[in-house]
């Protein structure tokens, strides 16, 4: 039964960029955060800090060059950042898993933001000068993505997903796990 109700929210989970202006209650908020603190790491590290932001004015300038709608209009955004120095403690400086781990963390963080009925969308165009200036974020932090989020119309337009047999195989590429 659990394995159906998570496939099921992995396959029901869209991008969201239009959000209706409703405030959302804190303790949704850390549900949410709280889900990608659950995310696994490369040794346990836990490398990734969140800061989540409802304050407008600073929202407004995280995109200075692009003007996104969903990044100006969100009644909250998280700011997904890591700290390299947790993963380099116990792995060489040549490993970026940490930003693997983060990756992670989001993806979880968008499941319970689906979950939780707001829809929410993962962001890599902005201004990581903007948003590092505006938070006071130390510059030894990597920012690797904000995740705008919200309520929304209930208009979940889905798209178009490649199929399962273009993109895995199995033992080798000539051949395809196929629905059937």
């Amino acid at each position: 039964m659990y394995q159906i109700e998570t496939l099921k929210a992995i396959s029901t989970r869209t991008s969201i960029r239009r959000f209706l202006n409703k405030e959302i209650p804190l303790e949704v908020i850390r549900n949410i955060v709280e889900a990608g603190t659950l995310a696994p790491s490369g040794g346990n590290r836990q490398p990734w800090r969140f800061i989540v932001v409802t304050d407008k004015s600073k929202m407004k300038k995280f995109d200075p060059y692009y003007n996104q709608k969903c990044i100006k209009d969100a009644p909250a955004i998280i700011v997904a950042c890591v700290n390299p120095h947790d993963t380099w403690e116990k792995y060489d400086e040549d490993d970026n898993c940490y930003i693997l781990d983060t990756a992670a963390a989001i993806q979880n963080m968008l499941l319970s933001i689906h979950a939780q009925g707001l829809g929410g969308v993962w962001v890599v165009s902005f201004s990581k000068q903007a948003v590092r200036k505006e938070l006071d974020i130390p510059l030894h932090w990597d920012i690797v993505s904000i995740v705008p989020f919200g309520y929304y119309d209930g208009i979940n337009n889905k798209t178009p997903r490649r199929d399962i047999s273009e993109v895995a195989f199995l033992n080798d590429l000539n051949n395809p796990i196929c629905n059937n």
